[in-house]
């Protein structure tokens, strides 16, 4: 599962290493044929010709890769509280701790306020929607800084319908009792239950009453991949 082929040919074994020999007839990148795999090929002219097979990693199907230095193109934010204190902004980052800029120096992230997150806040974060009819399962990977107030803060990771922007499959919570000192790597399972149609990403944000000089939740180098 998962695997490509090549057909090489040589009509000299002892011509080179086999893994270098010519691709024959075209025959490269070749898909599985479960449960057994079957390739038909026309009779050569020569007398005598060698083969063999080559098996390789397919590379990776990309459903998203978004390192935010294009812009916002594709993504939307909602606020879902009536003050309206916090709403996620793309930029660099500039609170009174927390990140002063994106992932690897960039210059873009998101983040809930580009200065300190407000009181009493909820807001989310959506992706552009990903088509994942083409793959039996994916991950999803991001770059994030933690800056809360370590104690009522809390921020969530759900797939949504992209049509009814239902929820699919459980919530994944982030753990925002951990003051990142640095950008760090957060990976994921896409749930099942998104697996087969187009989603949506969401990151939701809630802050508790505290006036709290934090970041709060910074995001960047978003990734879906099977």
């Amino acid at each position: 599962m998962g695997k490509l082929y090549n057909l090489r040919s040589e009509l000299d074994s002892s011509n080179g290493d086999p893994a270098q020999w010519p691709i024959f007839d075209g025959q490269q990148g070749l898909v599985a044929t479960p449960p057994k795999n079957t390739l038909v090929v026309p009779m050569p002219a020569d007398g005598r010709r060698f083969f063999v097979v080559g098996e390789f990693d397919a590379p990776p199907v990309i459903m998203l890769s978004d390192d935010l230095e294009s812009g916002a193109g594709g993504w939307t934010t909602v606020i879902n509280d009536p003050g309206g204190n916090t709403r996620w902004e793309l930029g660099a980052p500039e609170a009174t701790t927390g990140p002063l800029t994106g992932a690897e120096d960039s210059s873009n992230a998101w983040s809930t306020n580009l200065g300190d997150y407000g009181a009493d806040s909820n807001i989310s974060l959506r992706s552009p929607v990903l088509d994942m009819s083409t793959v039996a399962e994916a991950e999803l990977s991001f770059m994030a800084f933690r800056d809360a107030d370590g104690v009522g803060d809390i921020a969530t990771v759900r797939f949504l319908g992209a049509v009814d922007l239902v929820q699919l499959g459980a919530a994944t919570p982030l753990d925002m009792t951990v003051f990142d000192a640095d950008w760090i790597l957060i990976r994921m399972p896409v749930v099942p239950e998104a697996i087969g149609q187009d989603v949506i990403i969401e990151w939701n944000f809630v802050s508790d009453g505290g006036v709290d000089a934090f970041s709060g939740l910074s995001i960047d180098n978003v990734q879906v991949t099977d």
